[in-house]
């Protein structure tokens, strides 16, 4: 029994000693400065208050960071569709990337960036906007093409709802086409 003893002793010292990790060890492996703190794939997130649905927002990739500022960063395609008071879907917003702000509740789209308004059959057309979830406007500085089945409006910057239901350019330089009422 004693000859048992002696080896386990050392078995058990050697099991006891030999679970240490060194800390410098696991932050070096786990540990990256550029990492997101969640990240993930075909994101879909459901926005509703008192029960209705206001937003529901697509994205193909979203990385989300904490540090320094709490943003959500959204990859290879991100879409909003926005509903209205009683819940019908009003206006459709696409982009290839977006970054949206938490603090500030605001959500910035580039690449390719397209607003559908449905009732009016109407496209806004730019290379980035600004939505700001607070008070519900999109606003844009970059070039901006409006089309509709009936004109054709270009310019520079444009303000709007969500819904698209009304927009004004802020500097036009295109044609439109005014239909004269009798």
């Amino acid at each position: 029994m004693k000859f048992l003893l002696f080896p386990l002793c050392f078995v058990f010292a050697g099991i006891l000693f030999s679970c240490a990790n060194d800390e410098g060890d696991i932050k070096r492996v786990t540990d990256f400065e550029d990492a997101p703190d969640e990240q993930s794939q075909n994101l879909k997130m459901i926005y509703s208050d008192s029960g209705l649905t206001k937003f529901h927002l697509y994205a193909k990739i979203s990385e989300t960071y904490t540090h320094p500022k709490h943003i959500s960063n959204f990859r290879d395609f991100v879409k909003v569709d926005f509903f209205n008071s009683e819940g019908l879907l009003v206006s459709t917003l696409t982009a290839q990337r977006g970054v949206y702000d938490h603090s500030e509740e605001l959500v910035v789209v580039k690449d390719s960036v397209r607003l559908y308004n449905y009732k009016k059959d109407q496209t806004l057309e730019t290379e980035e906007l600004t939505w700001n979830k607070r008070d519900s406007t999109i606003r844009t500085d970059k070039q901006v093409v409006v089309r509709s089945p009936k004109e054709l409006l270009t310019g520079r910057g444009l303000k709007t709802r969500q819904d698209f239901s009304y927009f004004e350019i802020l500097n036009p330089t295109g044609r439109l086409n005014l239909k004269k009422e009798e």
